[in-house]
């Protein structure tokens, strides 16, 4: 029997090769059914991965892992932290070890050097507790054969493999560098995301590539089949990779995929049969408020200024006022004594959103979500963080 321990007595820290077994062993718990951990996937690092430990003298209590990525937002670029895989042991959840492991961790990125975060939550109330908070919206389509959208593109098609992977790079940057959220893979990254446990084929529309479609083929008829990943950088390529896909559905039920807020099915082919939910939201946490606001890259003949108090309860060098001024496509940023006054003032987790762009800053105003007592501020802060699809299409 082992007695919970106050989070005063939890260290979290990077995981050395003395906590390897108690690592594994949390992980074989909560996410391989309780069969150990296979010798391939005992290494201490992996390429842009790091693993982190909460221990008690020598017991591993928790662990979580972080994946280094880049995110867009418009055409600026962040370093961004996936952080995966957090787990407790069973018999000592609900006792602080995730708390402390969360709140070192965000604290941690942001001494690092990253200055945004993004997460899928087994429940999103928690990681609110520590800065997170939904942005964006993924849909998922599913669309019976017999409703699919009649088009007619002459953009010529073909099949390419995980192994083409490099022509795929420029349409999925246009898309990403389109909306807010997205990774900019490096090639492990793609090699990961095409190369799953399965038998993926890739076909794509255009030369160069205007758009693909990833696809695991099922020899099952009449079944309803998932596209794995669908990227455009044109609306003719968008309609192409739509056309070449209904073939794929003659012999199925129908086909079901994931596209972000602003993806063209919805406003243009949706009809009464095809359902459309929201699934696997992902949640994201500014953790270096300074860092983020300069990364941004405003339209050069965009200028203004305003002061936001941002209320952050975990990262405390966040939490203040911050006054920011814009022009010239220059973002200039600076901390503010508390009794300045501000025009603005939100939770660092609307600010996450209004970072991104969705929601913007002008639905969270209309929501409540923003104190402002200078509205022409708003607007002002709006031109430097403009309402922007917010979308990812790793999962990890």
């Amino acid at each position: 029997m082992y007695a919970r321990k106050s989070m005063s007595e939890i260290v979290v820290q990077p995981l050395e090769e003395q906590f390897l077994d108690g690592f594994h062993l949390v992980r074989s718990l909560t996410y391989n059914n309780g069969d150990p951990i296979p010798p391939e996937r005992r290494g201490i690092e992996s390429p842009g991965m790091r693993s982190f430990i909460a221990r008690s003298g020598d017991k591993v209590l928790g662990v979580c892992t972080v994946l280094d990525m880049t995110a867009t937002r418009g055409q600026a670029l962040l370093p961004c932290a996936g952080v995966a895989g957090v787990a407790v042991l069973p018999e000592m959840r609900k006792s602080g070890v995730g708390s402390a492991m969360m709140s070192w961790l965000v604290n941690h990125l942001r001494e690092t050097g990253t200055p945004l975060s993004s997460l899928y939550a087994f429940r999103e109330p928690f990681y609110r507790r520590f800065g997170y908070e939904i942005a964006g919206r993924r849909l998922k389509f599913s669309c019976p054969t017999h409703r699919w959208p009649k088009i007619r593109s002459d953009l010529p098609v073909y099949r390419l493999t995980p192994n083409d992977w490099e022509q795929l790079i420029d349409c999925y940057s246009a898309f990403a560098h389109s909306r807010s959220g997205l990774n900019v893979r490096t090639q492990s990254q793609w090699q990961r995301v095409l190369g799953e446990n399965r038998q993926l084929t890739i076909y794509a529309v255009g030369q160069p590539v205007e758009a693909y479609a990833v696809v695991s083929h099922q020899t099952q008829f009449w079944s309803t089949d998932h596209t794995s990943e669908i990227a455009w950088s044109t609306r003719r390529g968008y309609d192409g990779i739509l056309e070449m896909l209904g073939g794929l559905a003659i012999n199925k039920e129908g086909l079901s995929w994931f596209e972000p807020s602003d993806g063209p099915f919805y406003n243009h082919y949706m009809d009464a049969g095809i359902d459309v939910k929201l699934e696997r939201p992902i949640m994201f946490r500014v953790t270096d408020v300074e860092t983020s606001l300069r990364s941004l890259r405003p339209d050069p003949v965009a200028v203004g200024e305003f002061v936001a108090f941002i209320e952050d309860r975990t990262v405390h060098s966040n939490n203040g006022s911050w006054h920011v001024r814009f022009g010239d496509g220059d973002v200039h940023v600076e901390k503010v004594s508390d009794d300045h006054e501000w025009d603005f003032k939100m939770s660092v987790q609307s600010f996450a959103q209004a970072f991104l762009g969705e929601p913007g800053l002008a639905d969270l105003a209309g929501q409540g979500s923003i104190d402002i007592s200078t509205p022409k501020a708003l607007q002002s802060a709006l031109s430097l963080m403009p309402t922007q699809s917010t979308y990812c299409m790793d999962f990890f």
